[in-house]
């Protein structure tokens, strides 16, 4: 078989696939759905901001909400990139270490017009759980709010790469934790930046472990 044509078309598909199939096994409960509700209500876009472990099944249950996903210009992020497009979500390509401004910059761009936008802070190398500079400069562009997200459950596959990795099995308790929004006030630079990223990474922990 040739191997664009199994990496480009066939390998996302089945992974999609895998993940529609799971995911209608699982017993998901919602938690905080009313902070998303009102800024749909408003017509406000938001920076959904999770965890890179969780993102395949964060996106698959986000995926009805014209998310735009930050994602890296990497192998595993072409990946992603398809099966997320399989989704209906859009990507923009690019991270803390390739192009991560100009991506930084778009993603502000068409939140601005309206779609809301979603960042993994802790990808695509890491540290774990450590959020970087870029969601807060993406939010603080764009004049939207962070809402934090998370997605745990009972049973799961734990993969040995960096971000620890997480994938359900099949009839596993789900929870889908939406957090207090965040704001990034315009004037946000140096050490009152750096704290609120601190008070941000907190905040996205606590749903994490809620």
């Amino acid at each position: 078989m040739n191997h664009t044509r199994w990496t480009g078309i066939l390998l996302p598909a089945a992974a999609s696939l895998v993940i529609k199939l799971t995911a209608l096994t699982l017993r998901l409960d919602v938690v905080g759905r009313e902070r998303l509700d009102r800024f749909k209500k408003e017509g406000r876009p938001v920076l959904f901001a999770f965890w890179h472990n969780r993102l395949l099944y964060t996106c698959y249950y986000l995926r009805r909400e014209r998310l735009t996903m930050m994602i890296s210009k990497s192998r595993d992020g072409d990946l992603i990139t398809r099966v997320a497009r399989i989704f209906g979500i859009r990507a923009i390509r690019g991270s803390s270490s390739r192009e991560g401004m100009r991506a930084i910059s778009d993603l502000a761009r068409l939140m601005r017009e309206g779609g809301n936008g979603g960042i993994t802070p802790d990808g695509p190398r890491g540290p774990l759980y450590r959020m970087q500079i870029g969601a807060l400069l993406a939010a603080r562009s764009a004049g939207v709010p962070i809402l934090p997200v998370s997605i745990s459950f009972n049973r799961m596959k734990v993969f040995q790469s960096w971000d620890r990795f997480r994938f359900p099995y099949p009839f596993s308790r789900a929870v889908l934790v939406f957090g207090e929004p965040f704001r990034v006030p315009d004037d946000a630079r140096g050490e009152k930046m750096e704290a609120l990223r601190a008070e941000a990474e907190q905040r996205l922990q606590s749903v994490t472990e809620a």
